[in-house]
């Protein structure tokens, strides 16, 4: 029920964000076509359900008896409050304890921008989803789901 998207503008994005590497981690970063979930009349619950299985690259399975006492909408958040996570992890230093920083303020949000930009119309922002290797320390970042298309702009690293 998911299809990557093809976007030039996100390719170059994408491009542009692996063009500053984490010194102890690494990204996630995609985009999907959620039509065909909108399309059969998936709820967004499901649709979010569908969106991190998908995006999420850690190996281990979730215990089968743990039972969560949360819905993956409880993660959703405002747009500035989604730019300022962000952009504070993708320019790292001091404030998050790395000792050097990763990009500059200005090229953070510009990145940011972009990607919210290429993710479509109606978007809806979802931060501290976990997403990522457990055998990393810190999953930061934002899950865009819009009206026809989903991304993942995330950064995943230790110190």
């Amino acid at each position: 029920m998911l299809s990557k998207v093809n976007h030039p503008e996100f390719t170059a994005l994408k491009g542009d964000i692996e063009s500053h590497p984490r010194l102890c981690g690494y990204y996630i970063v995609d985009l999907v076509s959620i039509e065909d979930s909108r399309a059969i009349g998936m709820q967004q619950e499901g649709i979010l359900e569908l969106l991190v299985e998908h995006f999420d690259d850690d190996p281990n399975e979730p215990d089968p008896e743990f039972v969560p006492d949360h819905e993956w909408s409880d993660y959703e958040t405002t747009l500035d409050l989604a730019r300022s996570h962000t952009i504070r992890a993708l320019v790292g230093g001091k404030e998050i304890g790395h000792t050097a920083q990763t990009m500059q303020h200005p090229m953070a949000r510009d990145l940011f921008d972009r990607f919210t930009a290429v993710c479509g119309s109606g978007p809806r922002f979802y931060v501290g989803l976990g997403i990522g290797r457990q055998e990393f320390v810190f999953q930061y970042g934002v899950m865009i789901v819009a009206d026809d298309m989903a991304g993942i702009f995330w950064i995943v690293e230790s110190d």
